[in-house]
Formats: structure tokens, C-alpha cells, sequence
């Protein structure tokens, strides 16, 4: 793809800045931290606020069947469109900018375009995406790529499927200390990786606790314990991945009362799907060995796989030489994190742009980004939509 922008687009930075505040207090809770989960007052009130920053934009505004919104700009060429978005939701206490930076920089990329030099050649849209923490159901559904189960137990999921959108650009803090640790300003992602979500079953035997003597124990909790610190060594031998061990629970939960079951999530994470896989089978036989050691039944099962993505390298030289524009080389680098652009691959040519993440945090009271890279990942963004849609 031939890229035609000199320069850097100009935007409204007070305007994007103080957006993204508003934004912030639509679920801001008291003492740090952003809570917008679907359906609620917060993310309604949120939804609301960006409906009509779009229609002040002079943007044609409308609300799919799975709550995400849609702002249009009609191209002179018709065609497939041009879409830049995220998601609007949060985890509980989360952080202002995940998800919610694309939003806002994708609204106000747009808007700057249209003011500036009018009408696209191109369709283009920015998205606000309703939900992406928990199921990210209104993504795959604008891919097409809800499960049987769901589709069928939601007649309204067909409309929200969307077959004609040819590139979708997601602008999305960090999430990792890659770009904070390296001091570089930006990244374009080329990948995102893989994941696999494991729960394990221990099953021992209930004693008192009182008065069983530890070698006549078969403690599910004390076994599980150990099964975990095996997870995370597993781990480290693999370069490359990530393990993370959530939802761990017993039975019976109660003081004096050995465990007689635990139950643990793992959650594995790698750019190469064959060593992922493999890790898998290890933690899978590490488990194992601990339990017959300890005389514990162990199941472990998969639920949830997801492949990793290779996204648009088309996309991803229309960023890279929008940054040029800017005099920053971006670092290429691969996602952990799971993202909208993963999912929305399926439907359209995907890219992802990365600002950094102060210390690497997010998902917490403390996520933070300089205003200044900020404002400068929103000027790159414009400018690629500029090269995509306007040009």
C-alpha cells in the first residue's frame, strides 16, 4: 500500500484529553479506579456520552443489537469500510485508559479528518465496542464468530455481524512493560498470542483438622498449593509464555475441616500455538505426578482455546510509516493481551498500536500513560486513517 501523507494530522489535544477525564467518571470509584461493566448506570451513562460526542462530529450514530456504537462518515467511493474503536467496558476498579483510549482517540481521529478535510473517499466508522472483559460477545459477534449455543439463544446476533468493514485499526495501552522499560514511545503489534484456560480438580479427603495427623492427610488445598507453585515453574522453562493461576476454591470451605476438593484456574499464554500446547500437556503431567504422590485425584480439563493471531501486515506498514510522520521509529512487538483487534481479525484486516504503560501497570487505579504519548498515538492514528480512508 502506497502511503501519501508528509505529515502528522493535527487534532484538538485539550479536547482529547478532557474527554478521556469525562469518560473516567462515568464508573469512577472512590479511592482510585474505573468500574464500567455492561448494562450498568456507569457504562449506560458512558455509552450516552459517546453517542453524542460522535453526533457532534456530524457523525451518523447508531447502536447494534449487542449495545456496541457505531459512528459513520459516508465515503465518495463507497466500498468496504474503514474502522477504528476499542472497548468501553472495565474490570472492576480498572484502570481509565484501557479500552476507553481507543474510544475517545478514535472519535476524536475521526473528527479531526472530517473537519479538516471533509468528506472520506473511504467509509469510515469508529466503534465503541459494549463488552470485551468478560465473554467478548460484542466483538465476536461483529466478526461472526459466536458459538452455536449463542447465536441460537440470541436471534438479534445476526444483525450485528459485520462483512463489510476492510480494516479495522485498534489504538490500546500496552498492558506490559515492553515499551516503558525500552523507552520507546510506540508499538505496532504484528502478533497476539495465544491462550489456553485450564481448570483442575483436586480431589483428596475431609479430616479433622483438629486431630489428622499430616502424613495420614489427603489434603486437597495443600496438594493444589503445590500444583501451582509447579504451574508458574513450568512456566519459566518456556521463553516466551506466561502462566496465571485465578479462581482457586475449596470444599469444604470451612475452619477445622481438611480440604476435600480445590479447584484452580490456569491460564496459559503464548505467540507460538505448538508451544503453548505443549506447556499445556506439561502442567497437565506435572499435576498428575504431584497428586499420585500425595494420593490426590487430579482431572484436568480445557475449556477455552484460543489460537494466536497474525495481524494485517498491510496495516501495521500504514502505522509504521504514520509514526515515521511523526520522526518515531515504533517498536514491532507481539501481544500477550488479548484485544478486539485478535477478534476482529476474522472479519477484516486488523491492526494494533501500542502507547506505553507507566511501569507496565493496567488494570488497576494506577494505570497511567504520559498525556504526551497520548496525544502523539492519536496524531499516528489519524494519520493512518487519513492514508486509509481520505487519501
Amino acid at each position: 500500500m502506497t502511503i501519501v501523507s508528509r505529515e502528522l494530522v493535527e487534532i484538538d489535544e485539550r479536547r482529547l484529553l478532557r474527554r478521556l477525564d469525562e469518560l473516567a467518571q462515568r464508573g469512577a470509584v472512590p479511592g482510585g479506579g474505573v468500574t464500567r461493566i455492561p448494562q450498568t448506570p456507569a457504562w449506560v451513562s458512558a455509552i450516552e456520552l459517546v453517542s453524542g460526542w460522535m453526533k457532534e462530529a456530524t457523525l451518523l450514530v447508531r447502536r447494534d443489537a449487542a449495545g456496541n456504537v457505531w459512528g459513520r462518515v459516508e465515503g465518495s467511493r463507497g466500498g468496504r469500510a474503514i474502522v477504528t474503536g476499542s472497548h468501553i467496558d472495565t474490570v472492576r476498579s480498572g484502570g481509565a485508559l484501557d479500552g476507553a483510549l481507543g474510544v475517545v482517540a478514535g472519535i476524536e481521529a475521526v473528527a479531526s479528518l472530517v473537519a479538516r478535510y471533509g468528506r472520506p473517499k473511504r467509509i469510515c466508522e469508529c466503534v465503541a465496542i459494549a463488552e470485551h472483559e468478560a465473554t467478548r460477545y460484542a466483538a465476536r459477534a461483529i466478526a461472526d464468530r459466536l458459538d452455536p449455543g449463542e447465536v441460537a439463544g440470541d436471534a438479534r446476533a445476526a444483525s450485528v455481524a459485520r462483512r463489510d468493514i476492510d480494516v479495522f485499526v485498534e489504538l490500546h495501552v500496552e498492558q506490559g512493560d515492553v515499551l516503558d522499560g525500552a523507552g520507546e514511545r510506540l508499538g505496532v503489534v504484528s502478533a497476539v498470542a495465544g491462550s489456553t484456560e485450564l481448570e483442575i480438580a483436586v480431589r483428596g479427603e475431609p479430616a479433622a483438622a483438629e486431630s489428622t495427623a499430616m502424613e495420614r492427610r489427603r489434603d486437597a488445598l495443600l496438594g493444589a498449593s503445590e500444583m501451582i507453585v509447579a504451574v508458574a515453574a513450568a512456566a519459566r522453562e518456556v521463553s516466551g509464555s506466561i502462566a496465571s493461576v485465578t479462581g482457586v476454591s475449596i470444599e469444604p470451605a470451612q475452619a477445622g475441616v481438611v480440604a476435600a476438593l480445590a479447584r484452580f484456574t490456569v491460564e496459559l499464554r503464548h505467540a507460538d500455538d505448538a508451544r503453548r500446547v505443549e506447556l499445556a500437556a506439561e502442567i497437565d503431567r506435572r499435576c498428575k505426578v504431584i497428586g499420585r504422590a500425595n494420593e490426590l485425584e487430579v482431572v484436568v480439563r480445557a475449556v477455552r482455546e484460543r489460537h494466536a493471531v497474525r495481524l494485517s501486515e498491510r496495516v501495521a506498514d500504514v502505522l509504521r510509516r504514520a509514526s515515521g510522520a511523526a520522526g518515531v521509529v515504533p517498536r514491532d512487538m507481539t501481544s500477550m493481551a488479548a484485544h478486539d483487534a485478535q477478534i476482529l481479525s476474522a472479519a477484516a484486516s486488523t491492526g494494533l498500536l501500542f502507547v506505553p504503560s507507566i511501569g507496565g501497570r493496567s488494570h488497576g487505579p494506577d494505570e497511567a500513560t504520559a498525556a504526551e504519548d497520548v496525544v502523539l498515538a492519536t496524531r499516528v492514528l489519524a494519520t493512518a486513517l487519513y492514508d486509509l480512508a481520505f487519501a
